[in-house]
C-alpha cells in the first residue's frame, strides 16, 4: 500500500527523472526532504522542489515550492531516482488551465509567438482547491528564466481564460459559489494591459436559498487608463 511506504531517504533528498524530453529538454526533479511533513508517501505531493532543464551543455533551474505529480503518487519510492512518464498539458474545453494533471509546461501566455514555461503550484500559495501557475520567460540566450510578475501573469489559476483569437487573458474574482466579477486583459501596442471589468452584482439573490438565480452584471470598458460604464446585464429576475 503507498501510503505505508516510507520515502525519507537517509541525508538524501528525493530525486526525479521524467523519461521523455519536454520542449527538446531533459528534465529531473529534486524533492527537499525537508519539506516533506512526515515519513509517508503521500505527503511528497505539493512539496518545494528544483527543476532542472537539460540541453546539450546548458542547463537552467527553478524552484517549485508546491511540486506534485499524480505519475509520481502512483510511482515506487524504494530507490534513490525515480524515473516517471512526463503528462503533457492540454487545455480545457472552456480554455482555462482547470483539470490541467502536467505539473510544468511551455505555453505562450502573453501572445507574443513565444512559449514561456509554466511551473503548476499544486493546490498552493494561497489557493485552497485549485492550482496557482507561475510563468517564466526563457531567455534563449542566456538560457535563464524571468519570472512574469506583472498582471495578470501574478493571478494565473486553474479559472484563468484564455481567448487565443481574441488574445485576451480574463481573471475571475472572487472565485467561489458566487463570482465576484472578472478583470479582462488584451493586446494594446503590444503587451498585455487591462482593457475591460466585469462586476457580479448578486444584492438582489440575498435570502434567496433554493430557487436558480443570476447576479446583474456590469461591463465598465478601460478607455485611455479610464473606466467607463460600458452596458449593465440585468438579471432575468429583477422587477
Amino acid at each position: 500500500m503507498i501510503g505505508l511506504m516510507s520515502c525519507k531517504q537517509a541525508d538524501s533528498n528525493i530525486h526525479v527523472h521524467y523519461s521523455q524530453k519536454v520542449n527538446g529538454y531533459d528534465v529531473s526533479v529534486e524533492i527537499l526532504t525537508d519539506s516533506i511533513r512526515d515519513e509517508y508517501f503521500s505527503d511528497i505531493v505539493g512539496r518545494e522542489a528544483v527543476l532542472t532543464f537539460r540541453k546539450g551543455k546548458h542547463e537552467m533551474t527553478v524552484v517549485n515550492p508546491c511540486y506534485a505529480d499524480k505519475n509520481l503518487i502512483e510511482s515506487s519510492c524504494d530507490k534513490k531516482t525515480i524515473e516517471i512518464d512526463y503528462t503533457p498539458f492540454n487545455m480545457s474545453e472552456d480554455n482555462t488551465f482547470a483539470g490541467n494533471q502536467s505539473p510544468f509546461f511551455f505555453f505562450d501566455v502573453d501572445f507574443d509567438g513565444e512559449e514561456e514555461l509554466l511551473l503548476c503550484f499544486w493546490e498552493g500559495m494561497g489557493y485552497r482547491s485549485y492550482h496557482a501557475y507561475q510563468a517564466y520567460k526563457l531567455n534563449v540566450g542566456s538560457h535563464q528564466l524571468s519570472p512574469m510578475q506583472e498582471e495578470p501573469f501574478d493571478e494565473l489559476n486553474d479559472y484563468t481564460e484564455f481567448d487565443t483569437i481574441n488574445k485576451t487573458i480574463s481573471i475571475l474574482q472572487g472565485v467561489g459559489v458566487k463570482m465576484g466579477g472578472k478583470k479582462v486583459y488584451g493586446l494594446v501596442d503590444g503587451s498585455l494591459e487591462l482593457v475591460e471589468r466585469v462586476q457580479y452584482d448578486w444584492g438582489h439573490t440575498k435570502g434567496v436559498k433554493y430557487e436558480p438565480c443570476a447576479p446583474t452584471i456590469y461591463h465598465y470598458k478601460i478607455v485611455n487608463g479610464t473606466e467607463i460604464l460600458d452596458r449593465i446585464e440585468k438579471c432575468p429576475n429583477d422587477k
